[in-house]
């Protein structure tokens, strides 16, 4: 009698064994817990309200109390554009405003200082470098806005036009920085609205081409873009007060011990915004690749550390892309326009970082 009870509870074991290995190859196969699960990533997209003009790549933008308002760009169609339209996330809509009366243009670069924005450099209409600089007040024209032009771009007695810039505000000031001149630049200019005067500053330590930049508190940022037929990995801090370049941790998948870590890898014009203190670099291209990127990461300025979030390429948050543009409005990032290969977008994204991606 104990043999055989002892024999029943081997058999009872192995077939609670049999159960458990069974329950988890089952769960596992249905998504459940499994060691090699990916983990979850943050935030979310969502589709809005499509851009209300064609669709393209490399236009520009800049954000007046918490309106976007983008134009410019080149067309599917191969034509370089020069139409402005203005953004309201309150509203989820977009207005045609005044077509903007310079060159048309794309790869130019804008910012935003007190209540008006401003917008130069870039490639006109025969591929010409441009040095042009102009200022939006939206208030004017009725409510349509009113362009100026101001002070040409740098250097009066030097400066030939150029593309690819990168510009940032920060403390209320503009500044435009790096891009193309006939070749790879790293210079930085501080536009001046009271003396309609370009200033030169202390330049970035790496020459850059399809650069990007976000602003944090007084700093900004500038990473990425390609110079050498490579692209640039070193990220730089910019303190408009002491007008210096802090270097911070360059984009090569190691820390500064060499042990391995998640961050973006160095890439062209990707695009970028500022929520709640963060910065966020979403999709680009590699300088000798034409696939385009969907990746979405965080900065923390206070860790100099980067978190990876929902990547942009599902189903209900469109396509990879770059050359798009970016700005944040209060709690949520957007995106809009770009390019996919041959396809100029003309799609509108909301991103919420802390939204939960569809299963």
């Amino acid at each position: 009698m104990h043999k055989t009870n002892r024999t029943l509870r081997q058999l009872f074991n192995l077939l609670a064994v049999g159960v458990i290995a069974f329950t988890c190859l089952t769960l596992s196969s249905c998504g459940g817990s499994s060691p090699t699960a990916p983990a979850v990533r943050p935030g979310s997209w969502e589709q809005i309200a499509n851009f209300s003009g064609v669709g393209r790549s490399g236009a520009a933008s800049f954000v007046i109390d918490n309106k976007a308002y983008v134009g410019g760009g080149f067309s599917s169609d191969g034509i370089r554009l020069n139409d402005w339209w203005q953004f309201d996330p309150a509203k989820n809509g977009w207005v045609k405003k005044t077509d903007f009366p310079g060159v048309a243009r794309s790869a130019a670069v804008a910012f935003t200082i007190g209540n008006k924005g401003y917008v130069g450099t870039g490639l006109g209409t025969t591929s010409n470098r441009l040095k042009d600089f102009w200022e939006f007040d939206p208030a004017g024209n009725g409510g349509a806005g009113i362009w100026k032009r101001v002070k040409d771009f740098g250097d009066p007695n030097t400066e030939t036009g150029r593309f690819g810039c990168v510009a940032f505000a920060v403390t209320n000031r503009g500044f435009v920085a790096a891009g193309f001149g006939g070749s790879a630049l790293n210079d930085l200019w501080e536009y001046v609205p009271a003396t309609d005067t370009w200033t030169q500053r202390t330049g970035i330590s790496f020459k850059r081409v399809n650069a990007f930049a976000f602003t944090i508190g007084n700093f900004a940022y500038v990473l990425g873009g390609s110079n050498n037929a490579q692209n640039i990995r070193n990220v730089e801090q910019y303190d408009p007060t002491t007008d210096s370049w802090t270097q911070k941790l360059a984009l090569n998948q190691r820390d500064e011990n060499g042990n391995k870590i998640d961050q973006p890898s160095s890439r062209d014009l990707a695009v970028t915004f500022t929520i709640d203190g963060a910065g966020y670099v979403v999709g680009g291209s590699f300088v000798n690749s034409p696939s385009p990127l969907a990746d979405v990461w965080q900065y923390n300025p206070t860790t100099d550390r980067w978190v990876q979030h929902y990547a942009l390429n599902n189903q209900l948050g469109g396509v990879a892309r770059d050359a798009a543009v970016g700005f944040g409005i209060g709690n949520f990032g957007y995106i809009t326009t770009g390019r996919n290969g041959s396809f100029r977008l003309d799609d509108t994204i909301k991103f919420n970082p802390i939204g939960t991606p569809p299963l």
